[in-house]
Parts: structure tokens; C-alpha cells; sequence
């Protein structure tokens, strides 16, 4: 036992650590990928007998949309609503309240608005047969872009800390990328439920209700083609890596780590950009809530290295200028202790004497607030 060094008893456990969080990470990126599957890229779409989108549909939630939305409450509900807003647009102007001009305008945008309410189900379904078809004809055979990828595993990086951090990313964004493609179809019930709605209220020509609810609605475009740019970067590995012959081989562990994780990386970056058009206040929360989080970390970090100003200066003008501040207290501490002292030449004496202030009160002496050990010595 005397031959025995905790030390390295310590490092044992914390390498044994980092390759089982190593495998965990691996684990979950490999089973990721292989439930991506096409239909994961897919778009819910109405089936019908006659296998048109005109027909009444047989699986749901499509059957309840259908008669909610083909002269259904909702449809009616959307009606109710354009008539008011235009009635009320009339009745500003029957009091001078309102501008002729707008008011004809008005009421060319409200037979726009209550023809695309009358026909919104139809048009809807017409989009996501066509986004639907497009993605199948893009999208590649999964299996033939999922194995090369996880080949790249069976290759141990020699640094684990550096392997803990790629699997880390990729599997977290594996599991991003799946949820995100999960909540896309639960909007897209959502948008498509309560667009006439949206409609009614954005062509209503309400000053102000009416530019947010048009903003809205146009929002169902990028949450509708969501699938396309992801399945035409999944084309373009299946290029790159699928198949017999691959076009780009990784000279390393390293590239091979690089290459598998960039895939989910890459697509849930492209998914996040569509949210952030189609949701930006959901992104502008969860970009403030990072900021901040990043922020009190530099407030401690700083805090802790270069003192209270540090910290101060973190929680003021961000990470960025808490790293200048507390690099520059670094350097001036090593100039500071790399500067010879002679204590003969420099007594405490002439330094004091030197450093006190010759400012005198008004009856003779020193000011009574002066700090008495800058008091030169006799």
C-alpha cells in the first residue's frame, strides 16, 4: 500500500469519470441518429379515401380541424370578427373620426381577408401537401448518411476532456433537434387552427390590433417549409460521407468527432434561425436568459480574480470588459512584483513627506480631514 499515490488514484477516478460521461454522451448521439428517421421530417397531412387534400380526412387531429374550419364555429367565429372591425371602421367615419382614403382601403383588404378566411383550410392543406412532397423528393435515405456518421465513434479521441466536450454538444443537440421537429407540428395544428382568426382580426383595419395579428399569421410560412433546408443539409452529407466511396475523409479522431457532431449542431441552428422568425419573443427570452447567466458568472469569476471593481465592472458593461479589466490587473500585479525595491534610496520618510498634501485649513495647520498616516514623520 505504501507504493500506492492518491494522486494518482484521483486522476484514475476522474479519467474513469470523463470516459463514462464520454459513452453516455456517444450513447445518445448513436441512438439519435438512428431514430431519425424520413418520417421525423415529414408533414402531418389530412389522408383521405380518394387520396386528394379535398376530401373530407380520416385520422386526426385533421377530422376536427375540418369541422372547425369548412363552415365550422371557428370559420363563423372569424366572420363575426371582420364584420365588426369593418362596421366599426364605418362608424368612426360616420363621425369624421376616420380618413375616407383608409376607410376604402378597408374595405378592399375585408373581401381579401373574408375570401382567404372562406378558403383558409383548402389553402393550408395545399401548402403542406407541397412542403410534404418536397422534403420526401429531398431528404436522403437516412441509413446511408447515419453510418458513416456513427463509424466515426469507434475511434477514441487520445484526449478525453476534449471528446467529453464534442459528445457533449452533439448530444445535446441531437435531442434539441428532435424536440424542435416535435414542437414544429404542434404548431403547425396550433396556426392552422386559429389562422382565420388571425385573419379576421389583421384584415380588420384596427390601427393597431390589426398589424400584430398580420404579423402572426405570417409566421405560418417559415414554421410550414421548416423541413426543407434541414433535408437539403442532410442531402448534402449524404454526398459528402454516404455511399461506398466517401468524398471527404478525416485524417482523425478529432475531424471524425467534428464531422458526426456537426450534423445536429448544424440543423438545430437552422431550426432556431426559422423559430426566431416565427417566434422571436420565445428567442429573445431564452437569448436574455443565457446572456444573464453568462453575465453572473463574470461577475463572480471577475470578482474573485481582480477584486470588487471587476465585478463591478461585469455587472455594468458585460463579460468582454470584465476579461480586459481583470488581464490588465494581471499584468500590472506581475510588472508591480518583477519592479526591484530599494528601501534605502526610498525611506518611508521622503515617500510620506512626498505624498502628503499641502492644503491647510483656515486657522493654521493641517485640515482636520487630512488621514494621519500621511502625518510626516519627525
Amino acid at each position: 500500500m505504501s507504493g500506492i499515490s492518491l494522486t494518482d488514484v484521483g486522476y484514475q477516478w476522474f479519467v474513469d469519470i470523463i470516459e463514462q460521461l464520454t459513452e453516455w454522451f456517444i450513447e445518445g448521439i448513436t441512438n439519435g441518429y438512428r431514430d431519425l428517421t424520413e418520417a421525423l421530417f415529414g408533414t402531418s397531412v389530412p389522408e383521405t379515401t380518394n387520396g386528394l387534400p379535398l376530401g373530407s380526412p380520416q385520422n386526426a387531429p385533421w377530422t376536427r380541424l375540418h369541422e372547425a374550419l369548412v363552415a365550422g364555429e371557428v370559420t363563423l367565429i372569424a366572420f363575426l370578427i371582420l364584420v365588426v372591425c369593418v362596421q366599426g371602421r364605418h362608424t368612426l367615419r360616420i363621425f369624421n373620426l376616420s380618413d375616407p382614403i383608409r376607410a376604402r382601403q378597408v374595405r378592399r383588404s375585408a373581401w381579401t381577408g373574408g375570401i382567404l378566411i372562406a378558403t383558409w383550410y383548402w389553402v393550408a392543406v395545399i401548402t403542406l401537401y407541397l412542403v410534404d412532397g418536397f422534403t420526401i423528393a429531398l431528404v436522403p435515405s437516412v441509413g446511408t448518411v447515419v453510418g458513416p456518421l456513427v463509424d466515426f465513434f469507434d475511434v477514441t479521441l487520445s484526449n478525453p476532456p476534449l471528446g467529453l466536450l464534442l459528445t457533449f454538444i452533439g448530444a445535446i443537440a441531437m435531442w434539441a433537434l428532435q424536440a424542435l421537429l416535435f414542437l414544429r407540428e404542434l404548431f403547425l395544428y396550433v396556426f392552422v387552427y386559429v389562422m382565420p382568426i388571425a385573419l379576421a382580426v389583421g384584415y380588420g383595419g384596427l390601427p393597431v390590433i390589426s398589424g400584430v395579428a398580420m404579423r402572426v399569421a405570417v409566421k405560418f410560412i417559415p414554421l410550414a417549409v421548416m423541413p426543407l433546408p434541414v433535408a437539403l443539409l442532410f442531402r448534402g452529407y449524404e454526398l459528402l460521407f454516404g455511399g461506398a466511396a466517401t468524398a471527404v475523409t478525416p485524417d482523425s479522431a478529432f475531424f471524425g468527432y467534428l464531422i458526426a457532431v456537426s450534423l445536429p449542431v448544424l440543423s438545430v441552428w437552422i431550426i432556431w434561425k426559422l423559430f426566431a422568425y416565427t417566434t422571436p419573443r420565445l428567442v429573445r427570452t431564452v437569448s436574455r436568459a443565457t446572456g444573464l447567466t453568462v453575465t453572473a458568472g463574470a461577475v463572480v469569476g471577475a470578482a474573485a480574480v481582480a477584486g470588487p471593481w471587476a465585478g463591478a465592472t461585469a455587472a455594468r458593461w458585460g463579460p468582454k470588459a470584465a476579461i480586459g479589466q481583470t488581464v490588465a490587473h494581471r499584468i500590472g500585479r506581475s510588472d508591480s512584483a518583477s519592479e526591484p525595491s530599494d528601501e534605502s534610496s526610498t525611506g518611508p520618510t521622503s515617500t510620506d513627506a512626498t505624498s502628503a498634501p499641502t492644503v491647510r485649513s483656515h486657522e493654521g495647520g493641517w485640515a482636520s480631514y487630512r488621514r494621519t498616516e500621511n502625518e510626516p514623520r519627525p
